[in-house]
């Protein structure tokens, strides 16, 4: 037995619901394809948190009732020794924490409402070619087993990719993401004897020696509850997550270590730039499948929500123009790229010297304020870092060794804005992308250079 959709998903996470909703709403007949139960659609390990603008971007109603656990003004990040606080507060640090069971029902419905059909407990296992066309998805299920046709389809399916890894060839198209730009992160969710001290501020704590490549986290869902969790960068030779976390509480957070776990569970997290090309023929990919993350922390849930009605709009143009190759859908890659996209390559270029700096150099350049509480928020919201250094600070740092560390900062900073202006100079002609990839590639080697050399 055969299904017929003008679009299927892949995923009914954010990304996906928000997609599955925009073209439905635009009078597609859309399939959203889940392998878990709807009711437990939103069960992922993460930090639960959300930044206001997202839903301001897209026009979405805030979280409200079960759905929201709690509200943060901003975030504190903490030096490796514990010295140093940066707060990091105002508009685009103000953030949501949400019961994802609960968020993941409300978008689930909300698809509904709008005619999606849901196939819930149904695998896709893989997409079928044709002609360098994807026009089928293979699945099973326990309420289907078989294949689903369509006219477009959407990968967003998280990490596991299902149907980009064996999507047409198309310029440019990446089908596997290296595992230096993936992180092993392991969460919990627990509940403490007593109340938290702070409950207005989410916690991140850098540290090389417990979470090389990545941070610890401690975000409040309450007075007496949090998610907290440890990610490390999944390269050979580092630590098991959960070890490590377990070993960073009993050190560092000791009533932390004492408090009941309610829930545990680990997860891949991409941490790099999107995809340069995130279309074939007949797909486009969403989400964490896209690696649509934010390079720094992680936190995908506002990226691809912004990535699923983009998507949803695009697919709605492409049908209309009869052309769902990937030069029809090219649109969703130079909408996304000039816009949030840019950011996060920016911010691409910063997470890779962060990750080649050590304890004592991070320590260093955070109570020396080489950059300043106001520099990383503006760096999370724009991507982009500014450094003010005085003559006279530069001849103390050369005569104490610590020179080689700001020419790492300046270096990356003036990197970060090349990068940012070249992704807002998209190409809007897919013939003229090959051309910006090589540059692409050219300026991100660069970045990793300067993450090698010694600070």
């Amino acid at each position: 037995m055969e299904h017929f959709f003008d679009l299927v998903v892949v995923g009914a996470g954010p990304g996906g619901c928000l997609t599955a909703k925009t073209a439905a709403k635009g009078g597609l007949k859309v399939c959203l394809i889940e392998a878990k139960p709807a009711e437990y659609v939103g069960l992922k390990a993460c930090g639960d948190a959300v930044g206001k603008h997202h839903f301001d971007n897209i026009g979405l109603r805030y979280p409200e009732g079960p759905e929201l656990c709690w509200e943060l003004r901003g975030v504190k990040i903490v030096s490796p020794d514990g010295e140093t606080v940066f707060n990091v507060e105002g508009m685009g640090a103000k953030a949501f924490l949400l019961d994802r069971k609960e968020f993941g029902k409300r978008l689930v419905k909300e698809a509904l409402d709008t005619g999606v059909e849901l196939m819930d407990e149904t695998t896709a296992i893989e997409p079928l070619v044709e002609n360098s066309h994807i026009t089928a998805v293979r699945v099973t299920g326990k309420r289907f087993r078989g294949t689903i046709r369509g006219r477009v389809f959407v990968d967003a399916s998280g990490v596991s990719a299902v149907l980009r890894r064996k999507a047409p060839e198309t310029p440019g198209f990446e089908r596997t993401v290296a595992r230096r730009d993936l992180e092993l992160a392991y969460r919990e969710l627990r509940v403490l004897e007593g109340e938290l001290e702070d409950v207005e501020y989410g916690y991140i704590y850098l540290t090389q020696r417990y979470a090389p490549g990545g941070y610890f986290w401690l975000f409040p869902k309450g007075v007496r509850n949090v998610n907290t969790g440890l990610g490390v960068q999944a390269v050979e030779g580092n630590p098991n997550p959960q070890i490590s976390f377990t070993k960073f509480i009993e050190d560092r957070l000791p009533h932390i270590a004492k408090a009941k776990v309610l829930d545990g569970r680990g997860a891949y997290v991409p941490t790099r730039r999107p995809l340069d090309n995130m279309v074939s023929n007949g797909l486009l990919v969403v989400g964490d499948a896209a690696c649509q993350v934010n390079p720094i922390h992680g936190g995908g849930l506002g990226p691809a929500m912004t990535a699923g009605k983009l998507a949803g709009e695009t697919v709605l143009d492409a049908l209309e123009r009869g052309d769902v190759s990937y030069r029809g859908l090219w649109r969703y890659n130079v909408e996304y790229m000039r816009g949030y996209g840019s950011k996060q390559a920016s911010l691409d270029v910063f997470r890779m010297l962060l990750q080649s700096l050590s304890d004592d150099d991070l320590n260093y350049g955070m109570s020396r304020g080489l950059i300043s509480e106001g520099d990383v928020l503006k760096a999370s919201m724009q991507g982009e870092v500014k450094l003010t250094i005085t003559e006279k600070v530069l001849k103390f740092l050369r005569s104490i060794g610590r020179l080689s560390l700001v020419v790492k900062l300046k270096e990356t900073a003036a990197l970060m804005k090349l990068v940012k202006s070249h992704y807002q100079a998209f190409p809007e002609n897919p013939d003229e992308y090959l051309s910006w990839l090589r540059e692409t590639r050219r300026l991100f080697e660069e970045a990793r250079k300067i993450g090698l050399r010694k600070a």
